[in-house]
């Protein structure tokens, strides 16, 4: 019987990686969105928060694509930071926004935390085999 190994397959692994990552943004941007509701948080911290939020979604992606990848960590968490940086810029655009020296700061953020998850996936302790 012959299994299909969906997450061998590298356009999956880096798709659902991303959505992952994705998902915990907009999870932490409803926690973050909670916070506002409840108090005022100086638009200092804020900037912070988002800045932390984006490379913590983007470490989770590419940790979870270097795990299923098991190789290259430094590349996989360098690809996905850059996809997720995509999109950061596309919404800007589609949303008619200024890019900043803010979003350009982000970006550059979740360069090494992409990185830096690639890195702790592939060296992840295996368990039980991913497949």
């Amino acid at each position: 019987m012959h299994h299909v190994r969906l997450w061998k397959s590298v356009l999956f692994r880096y798709v659902f990686s991303i959505l992952e990552g994705i998902f915990w943004i907009l999870a932490g941007g409803l926690g973050i969105a909670f916070l506002l509701t409840a108090g005022t948080l100086p638009a200092r911290v804020l900037v912070w928060m988002m800045h932390f939020l984006w490379s913590l979604g983007t470490f989770f992606a590419s940790k979870r694509a270097g795990f299923h990848g098991r190789r290259h960590g430094i590349r996989t968490g360098l690809l996905c930071s850059l996809f997720l940086s995509v999109i950061l810029l596309a919404g800007c655009l589609l949303l008619k926004e200024t890019v900043t020296a803010r979003m350009l700061t982000r970006c550059l953020l979740m360069i090494p935390a992409g990185m830096t998850g690639g890195i702790a996936g592939v060296n992840q302790k295996l368990h039980k085999p991913p497949y």
